[in-house]
């Protein structure tokens, strides 16, 4: 059985366009995000998945600068580019990742890998309900993956990937796991705007070592000592995609 992570990521952004590359303690964004995310136990592969639009020609430079797997396909259809990324890595589970998410952590991957794999009727798995934003997992199995490719045509499902699996349940098994820790949805740890940037600059500032990659809980920690981290984006209103699948209390 065969794991791959596909990081979505695109230097177009119209609240902080080229946010994938912002330097983050001398490496880019995306850097630290493949490293965090090549920590999992359970992962075969890490690749990046961008569009084939001339300003993602640098993307290509920076993966290639790093030996970093990547696939470029459609900007606006991103459930092909993600399918045909899946399938040219010949996958069997899919964990879906973004490059806006630079505290994503590979110990909350595994978990939700171990989640997913335990259950063997599910299709699509959200992981975990009141984590920070910007530190969720979606864990999907190819085969469905492959039939919302084939099926799906409204632009909600072509543009987010996902949504056909969740809105579908007489077709798809999807669960959304509730985290067991308490509940820090309220807090906002992704990169979409100038006060989010300013914020994981702030902890990477506080917790980036070379030699040992910081976690979820290093990051709460943190937070006791710098009350003022709290502050900094808590107005910034978050895009969201309305999910509608089964809910389970684990």
């Amino acid at each position: 059985m065969k794991i791959v992570a596909i990081i979505q990521a695109r230097m177009a952004s119209s609240r902080l366009p080229k946010k994938i590359l912002t330097d983050i303690c001398g490496k880019p964004m995306l850097w630290h995000i493949v490293e965090r995310v090549k920590q999992s136990s359970l992962i075969n592969n890490v690749v990046i998945a961008t569009s084939d639009e001339k300003e993602d020609d640098e993307v290509e430079i920076f993966a290639n600068q790093y030996s970093i797997p990547y696939y470029r396909g459609s900007q606006l259809n991103v459930l092909d580019r993600f399918w045909k990324c899946a399938n040219q890595y010949s996958t069997d589970i899919v964990v879906r990742l973004t490059g806006d998410n630079a505290l994503i952590d590979s110990e909350i991957i595994d978990e939700a890998l171990n989640v997913f794999i335990g259950q063997e009727k599910i299709d699509y798995l959200y992981y975990c309900e009141g984590l920070p934003i910007g530190m969720a997992v979606e864990i999907m199995k190819f085969s469905a993956l492959t039939r919302a490719h084939d099926e799906a045509s409204d632009m909600e499902c072509l543009e987010h990937v996902t949504p056909y699996l969740y809105k579908n349940s007489d077709e798809f098994v999807s669960l959304r796991v509730k985290s067991k820790e308490d509940d820090h949805s309220e807090l906002r740890w992704t990169m979409d705007t100038v006060e989010d940037k300013k914020l994981i600059l702030s902890i990477y500032e506080v917790l980036y070592d070379k030699n040992r990659i910081f976690h979820y809980k290093d990051i709460l920690m943190a937070y006791k000592k710098h009350p003022e981290w709290a502050m900094i984006n808590n107005e910034i209103m978050q895009k969201k995609v309305e999910y509608r699948g089964e809910k389970d209390e684990v």
